[in-house]
């Protein structure tokens, strides 16, 4: 007997410091004095951790359809994504789970959808689900400044070579375990 697949649509909401709160932080001006500065700057210092080098990589994403059924998290870092030229987009997350057990899968209704308008990033918590990829709201695509761990990056780039089951990475799809799809609705009334 097949299972019949239904699709959850999840609208998207401004990102706010305190929306974004259980998924991690604002990557923008912060509200405190910086910590290091001169007399023309001034530096924040932000809490990015890697339990192994940090991979600074320059990140592409196509205009697609905004759905999916497939998160992933990472154990070991605290992965950031910076939008370059002011380019809006819809990142989807939801919120760290358990590691094994009946609550290690996020649940379908913990997914969020945060519309970026292009001035700011974020900085997940380790451990943060979220989607496989960042929603361009306009074609053609958006690129991005994207921070990882070497140690992640690596055991990913083995998997696509040969299959190899990484260690740091955990995926999760919806559709195979639930027959669940998602789709992101109101992208364009969030631009306005």
């Amino acid at each position: 007997m097949s299972q019949t697949t239904r699709t959850i649509q999840i609208a998207v909401e401004p990102f706010t410091a305190e929306a974004f709160a259980p998924f991690g932080i604002v990557l923008g001006e912060p509200k405190r004095p910086a910590e290091f500065g001169g007399p023309a700057s001034a530096s924040w210092m932000m809490p990015f951790e890697a339990d192994s080098g940090v991979q600074f990589m320059y990140s592409r994403f196509k205009h697609q359809p905004m759905r999916f059924s497939v998160l992933e998290r990472h154990f070991n870092v605290t992965q950031g994504f910076a939008p370059l030229n002011g380019s809006p987009l819809v990142m989807v997350v939801a919120p760290p789970t358990d590691r094994s057990g009946a609550a290690a899968a996020p649940a379908p209704e913990s997914v969020r959808a945060f519309y970026l308008d292009g001035s700011t990033g974020l900085l997940m918590h380790k451990g943060t689900w979220h989607a496989l990829d960042r929603f361009p709201v306009s074609p053609p695509h958006i690129d991005c400044v994207f921070i990882t761990d070497r140690a992640t990056h690596r055991e990913l780039m083995q998997e696509k070579a040969d299959g190899t089951k990484p260690q740091l990475t955990e995926l999760y799809d919806f559709e195979a375990a639930r027959g669940v799809k998602f789709e992101i609705v109101g992208a364009d009334a969030a631009r306005v």
